[in-house]
């Protein structure tokens, strides 16, 4: 065999090793870029699990140094943002079940119940509890992104019976209990003369409770004040308007409240008496008001009894 064709079946056989490999790497780098991209577009779209299966491929060793990169902190972020479930179940006694199979969406989540928390997808989940002997638990959640250890628990079995009236013996009939009164809590009766008012007088008697006060005040302050000026400006009748001017206003205003005091007063009477529903038991609470040497007054009677 001559020199020069020993060196071409050299190059060629350096070749033909040489060409498979470098087509190999340049598919690894091809499904590396793919896998990236479409992990992208899964994490876009909510469905991170799959997002998350595609970042694994291509944040390999074998990927180039800038996708695997990109993917391993893209993975992060995922992981950050993918919510997960804690499963439970119990039976209508209260004890803990383990044997319980759950799916979501026909998918299975968990074999058995361990207490280990469960990564799913955000959005709504149909999950449905199996277990032998049991009828099945299903239930819709919605499931919020980054939610870490939600707990889901159910209760398989069927709830314990609720706790009812007491059954009459054979032959006896069952103890009435006492009419609750018109108005009354479910359960409640009115003890014998016991007076039941509707709201609409006490506020009435508020409202003139706290005219009459407020003209008190204003008036007390108004005889102080117009007391003053007949010991100053009175006695050589050189009062301004802007000297006299508040006191008038605390008459006017005092006068005001008076009448407001006054007829919320006889509002709430007239409210006391029309209410049919009520028999008096005791006296109610009695408020009078006037006008002495010292200024106004307000009187509030409250009879212990009340």
């Amino acid at each position: 065999m001559s020199v020069r064709r020993a060196i071409g079946l050299g190059l060629g056989v350096a070749l033909g090793v040489s060409l498979p490999a470098g087509a190999a790497r340049a598919l690894d780098k091809a499904q590396c870029a793919a896998a990236a991209e479409e992990a992208q577009a899964l994490r876009d779209a909510g469905k991170l699990g799959l997002s998350r299966e595609k970042l694994l491929t291509c944040a390999q060793q074998g990927c180039p140094a800038v996708v695997r990169d990109d993917c391993a902190r893209w993975l992060g972020e995922v992981d950050a943002r993918r919510p997960s479930l804690v499963f439970g179940a119990r039976d209508p006694r209260g004890s803990d079940l383990t044997d319980v199979r759950v799916s979501a969406d026909g998918r299975p989540l968990a074999d058995r119940l361990d207490g280990s928390a469960v990564s799913v997808d955000p959005g709504q989940l149909h999950l449905r509890f199996e277990s032998a002997g049991l009828p099945p638990v299903e239930r819709t959640i919605v499931v919020l992104e980054g939610q870490k250890s939600r707990l889901v628990e159910v209760v398989m079995g069927g709830a314990p019976p609720a706790s009812g009236p007491v059954a009459a013996p054979p032959g006896r009939a069952a103890p009435r209990l006492p009419d609750a009164a018109p108005g009354a809590a479910p359960g409640a009766s009115a003890a014998p003369g016991e007076r039941r008012v509707s709201a609409a007088p006490w506020i009435s008697l508020g409202v003139g409770a706290a005219g009459l006060a407020a003209f008190g005040v204003l008036q007390g302050l108004a005889q102080a004040e117009y007391a003053d000026l007949e010991d100053g400006c009175g006695r050589t009748s050189s009062c301004t308007e802007a000297e006299v001017s508040p006191t008038r206003t605390k008459f006017v205003a005092s006068g005001v409240m008076l009448g407001v005091g006054g007829a919320a007063l006889a509002a709430a009477a007239v409210l006391w008496l029309m209410d049919g529903s009520v028999e008096p038991a005791a006296a109610g609470p009695r408020v009078s008001a006037g006008v002495g040497p010292d200024g106004g007054f307000v009187r509030l009677a409250v009879p212990l009894g009340l």
